[in-house]
């Protein structure tokens, strides 16, 4: 059992023993050298507090100053009497001169200067359509009949004293009537003429008509029926008329 296990534990020389002790300690030394420089950088790098010194006040007890005498009055100012005012001594007039009156001569009066007519714009004012008169009230049937009466008459005498008898109804020695119907417009104006009854001749018939067409007719009379109308016209020629 001795032999086996001074076999397995081999004995180190005593100068290896030596060599690790002294590293050992250099080892510690280093170590123990930067543990105390890191206390002092760490003391040095602290702030410094410096506890401010209390302060010491004083407390002065003072006496109120004497109270401030009153003014004194000044010395009524003394009466001063005016002086008296010595009056004016009068100073005799003295002339004035006679004043003679001024001829003022009147001016010619200036011609006065014609205004020129200031051109002022046109002012547009908007045509005023008077109201439409209101309708005449329609006349009676009677009424009307007696204006279409006598405008029927005044026709008969314009176309018969129109009427010119020809040459030929003279050499004839011959006579007759010619009834002649024909439009107008209320103003007057002939719209259509034709023979309505033959005299028989043609010659006298023909006449009639041209006197109905050379003859102008007035306007319509009041109460007449404002539209076209039909008239008939009894018109008489005779070979021994003019």
């Amino acid at each position: 059992m001795n032999a086996a296990t001074s076999l397995s534990s081999p004995v180190q020389p005593p100068k290896f023993r030596k060599d690790h002790f002294g590293r050992a300690l250099m080892i510690g030394a280093i170590i123990e050298a930067l543990m105390i420089g890191g206390l002092i950088y760490s003391h040095l790098s602290q702030p410094v507090t410096v506890k401010p010194k209390p302060k010491i006040m004083a407390i002065h007890m003072m006496k109120p100053a004497p109270p401030k005498p009153k003014p004194v009055p000044p010395p009524p100012k003394p009466v001063v009497h005016p002086k008296p005012v010595p009056k004016p001594v009068p100073r005799p007039p003295i002339p004035r001169p006679i004043p003679h009156p001024v001829v003022h001569h009147p001016l010619p009066p200036q011609p006065l200067l014609a205004k020129k007519a200031v051109p002022q714009a046109p002012v547009y004012t908007p045509p005023v359509t008077p109201p439409a008169p209101p309708p005449p009230p329609a006349p009676s049937p009677a009424a009307r009949q007696s204006a279409i009466n006598t405008y029927a008459a005044m026709l008969r005498t314009r176309v018969q004293a129109n009427a010119r008898v020809p040459d030929s109804v003279r050499m004839m020695h011959v006579s007759g009537t010619a009834t002649i119907s024909f439009r107008l417009t209320p103003s007057g104006h002939l719209l259509s003429a034709q023979v309505a009854r033959s005299s028989g001749i043609g010659a006298i018939d023909r006449a009639a008509l041209k006197a109905v067409e050379d003859t102008s007719f007035p306007p319509f009379i009041r109460k007449m029926p404002q539209h076209p109308m039909t008239f008939d016209v009894l018109v008489h020629l005779s070979a021994h008329g003019s």
